[in-house]
This record gives structure tokens, C-alpha cells and sequence, in this order.
């Protein structure tokens, strides 16, 4: 055989020996919020940022422990009024305090 000839043959074992298909895999999407083990709930880590975010605007932020959950059953209500913060924003930030407070 020439040299043209086992050039030939050889792709042709090659593609032979190909595979036919190919798996696709798509990408794993994230959930808009990681919980971790920082957090018990996406609702808390959400309302940790969402605290952050919202509470620091017009002042300081406190530190949540300073304050009993009482205190903040009365505090996140009447700031969330003054800030015009929704409801579900609202309690987000409220279990998100009530949890840090007892810890």
C-alpha cells in the first residue's frame, strides 16, 4: 500500500472509533440566595441583607443585640413605616432580628 492509502485507512479507523454521541450537560443554576450555615432560613439571610441595605440609610446600624425581641416587635414596624419598606421586606427584617437577638 502507498502512503496515501494507510493515511486513508487510518482516519477511517479513527472516525470508526469515534464516539457517536456527545452527553450535554447543562449548567446548575443558583438559587438567587445561598443559604449557609450562617443563616437557618433564605428569609433570614435575606432579612440580614436586607437590614443592612435598608437600616443604614438614614442611620447607624444598631447592634441587634442591644435590643430584646419585644423592643424589636416595636422598633422594625414603626422604622419600616418612616423608611416606606413593604411588608414582605418588613418581616423578612424582623425575623432576621428576632433570630439574632436570642443567639
Amino acid at each position: 500500500m502507498n502512503k496515501l492509502s494507510l493515511i486513508a485507512v487510518g482516519i477511517v479507523v479513527l472516525a470508526a472509533c469515534a464516539p457517536k454521541t456527545a452527553e450535554v450537560i447543562s449548567p446548575v443554576e443558583k438559587p438567587a440566595t445561598v443559604v449557609t450555615s450562617e443563616f437557618p432560613s433564605t428569609e433570614i439571610a435575606e432579612g440580614s441583607k436586607l437590614y443592612a441595605e435598608n437600616c443604614g440609610k438614614c442611620h447607624a446600624l444598631k447592634t441587634v443585640t442591644d435590643f430584646s425581641s419585644e423592643q424589636w416587635h416595636k422598633i422594625v414596624p414603626n422604622m419600616s413605616a418612616l423608611a416606606k419598606i413593604d411588608a414582605t421586606k418588613e418581616n423578612k427584617i424582623l425575623q432576621y432580628v428576632l433570630w439574632k437577638s436570642i443567639r
